[in-house]
């Protein structure tokens, strides 16, 4: 189990179909081009540095950004691939880490040339039960808007259990506020 100080060790994980590794420069296109999606934008919450940036951005998102935040402790990031190699399929990352409560919120998109496959549930059920049992975290968890039924599948097919919802939370793209449903996986769960 990791202490309180430490943080996510650089590691790669596998699951039936998936290669959860680090990102790499080569990793930049793909995850540009997931960015520049109009419904990986729509979901993205307001403020989101990242929805429809540019190239340069990807680039340094995958070969410096994600990993600062790994060393900051703040969090982890995973690429998605698929374990015979290929092409990206998605992300998973855990952040907001609290090392003390032993918790942290997990995020996942997966590509629009990837969807419909389940990737972002098999990858976040990796990585949550990664965290759950090897690096010692008593909770993941995550927040998805009401109206984005594929995120919510995703949550529930990670096995992910439903706690509630949130009303009015989130500021979204249309100007309406969001109610954002509450998921959680616990060791107690697994």
């Amino acid at each position: 189990m990791l202490r309180p100080d430490e943080t996510f060790p650089r590691t790669v994980l596998t699951s039936e179909r998936l290669l959860l590794r680090p990102f790499t420069a080569g990793d930049a296109p793909d995850v540009h081009a997931a960015w520049q999606d109009p419904a990986f934008v729509a979901s993205a919450p307001v403020g989101y540095p990242y929805a429809a940036a540019d190239l340069g951005t990807a680039v340094a998102w995958c070969t410096t950004g994600i990993e600062q935040r790994r060393a900051d402790g703040k969090g982890v990031g995973f690429a998605l691939a698929p374990r015979g190699g290929g092409r990206l399929l998605g992300h998973v990352s855990l952040f907001g880490a609290d090392w003390e409560a032993r918790t942290a919120e997990i995020h996942y998109w997966t590509a629009p040339w990837a969807r419909g496959r389940h990737y972002a549930a098999e990858g976040a059920a990796t990585v949550a039960r990664w965290a759950l049992t090897e690096c010692g975290f008593e909770r993941v968890h995550l927040q998805a808007d009401t109206a984005n039924g594929a995120s919510r599948k995703t949550a529930t097919a990670a096995g992910f259990q439903f706690e509630g919802v949130l009303r009015n939370l989130t500021p979204t793209r249309s100007g309406v506020r969001a109610d954002m449903a509450v998921y959680s996986l616990i060791p107690a769960d697994l």
